[in-house]
């Protein structure tokens, strides 16, 4: 799909962003995600206690699986956005199938973003030449100020939060990359725009949710104190028995340190359900604008693109990558054939040497015959090259 389907605005107003939190899909899936990153995360620790490789590797494995996790949920609400809609099984193996292309989307992010650096310091550089470098400052600061500042808007506020949702609609890699450059080119402000309305509506739903729960939270609480339930007086009288008694491990106060577990056999139950519950409370509370969050950034991707055309990006950048691999197999090339060159030369000394003394001991071994060729004139006996006097006969011959 390279061209954007026109629809009408309203079916993607940015205020149906909150209705994230009525999708029992997301919510399911984002607390099975968001269980799952917790309970690997905690394992990961408790392996490092033992292996640092092992709690290592069970760490890259728990942000793994929690980008798997927020693309399951990404796929739901995009599905949801189109109008669709799609089970939490073949959303889970929907990310799980497409997470390689957010990671290497993000490389790829990282290589431009570190190309577009290395230029920026090669032009400053020149700006170094005596003489002429003054004049040739004053006219690159200002171009680099603002294509840096340009690049870097178009990171943060289009590639950071619409190339996900590019992905979850069915794009790959390079067609993420496409679309990334024409909404930067074409639609920037527009979409910065929305995304500082959309952070304006999470700030607001956050702080909304902030007070609902703050309230019944310390209603809850001033209510189990008035039952005789003081979970937080609990927690405080805990940390102050702790601290106690690590006092008295040092001496004076030795006699703190064991007095029923710390003193507070009684609490500790009602503090481990204490703690269970505000964690939980936050959780959920941390829920609801993380889904507008993603939500939005589906409405606002469905949005930018309606009525844009993206093949001649996609050409144009897949051509830029079928240069780059003709240039890097031509390179490949040239380098084979320097190297056959090298060990070429390098064998010819090698093959020429033995030649030689196989030349120098042909003509001693064709000598050899003539020099042990020798016999006694008067009795024929074989006589060596140093003997004058036969054995057998005993008559003289010349040497």
């Amino acid at each position: 799909m390279t061209t954007a389907a026109p629809s009408g605005s309203n079916s993607y107003a940015l205020l149906r962003a909150a209705e994230a939190v009525t999708n029992w899909r997301a919510l399911a899936m984002s607390a099975l995600a968001g269980l799952a990153f917790f309970l690997f995360l905690a394992l990961s620790g408790w392996l490092a206690k033992s292996s640092v490789l092992l709690g290592g590797l069970f760490f890259l494995l728990s942000l793994v699986l929690g980008l798997v996790g927020y693309s399951s949920v990404g796929i739901v609400l995009m599905r949801r956005s189109q109008g669709q809609d799609i089970g939490l099984v073949d959303a889970f193996l929907q990310a799980l199938f497409t997470v390689h292309r957010l990671l290497g989307l993000a490389v790829l992010l990282f290589l431009a973003f570190v190309g577009l650096a290395l230029a920026t310091l090669l032009v400053l550089a020149v700006c170094k030449i005596p003489g002429l470098g003054p004049l040739v400052y004053s006219v690159a600061f200002p171009i680099l100020t603002v294509i840096l500042g340009l690049t870097t808007a178009g990171m943060f506020y289009v590639v950071m939060p619409l190339a996900a949702p590019a992905i979850w609609s069915g794009n790959t890699i390079w067609e993420t990359a496409a679309r990334m450059l024409v909404i930067v080119r074409q639609r920037l402000l527009p979409v910065i725009t929305q995304l500082v309305i959309l952070s304006l509506l999470v700030l607001f739903l956050s702080g909304v949710v902030t007070f609902v729960l703050m309230t019944g939270y310390m209603t809850t609480l001033g209510l189990s104190s008035a039952v005789g339930i003081n979970a937080s007086g609990n927690a405080m009288g805990m940390v102050q028995s702790m601290m106690l008694g690590g006092m008295g491990g040092m001496g004076g106060m030795g006699g703190l340190g064991g007095l029923g577990g710390y003193g507070m056999d009684g609490a500790t139950s009602y503090f481990g359900a204490f703690a269970f519950a505000t964690g939980l409370l936050f959780t959920v509370g941390m829920i609801i604008p993380f889904l507008t969050f993603i939500n939005g950034t589906c409405l606002i991707y469905l949005q930018t693109i309606e009525g844009l055309h993206f093949d001649a990006a996609e050409e144009q950048l897949r051509g830029h990558v079928d240069e780059a691999k003709r240039r890097a197999q031509e390179a490949r090339e040239r380098a084979s054939a320097k190297l056959q060159e090298v060990k070429a030369a390098q064998r010819a000394p090698q093959e020429a040497a033995p030649t030689a003394p196989a030349a120098s001991v042909a003509p001693a071994a064709a000598a050899t015959p003539a020099a042990t060729a020798r016999a006694c004139a008067s009795c024929h006996a074989p006589l060596a090259a140093d003997d004058v006097f036969c054995g057998e006969c005993g008559a003289k011959n010349p040497l």
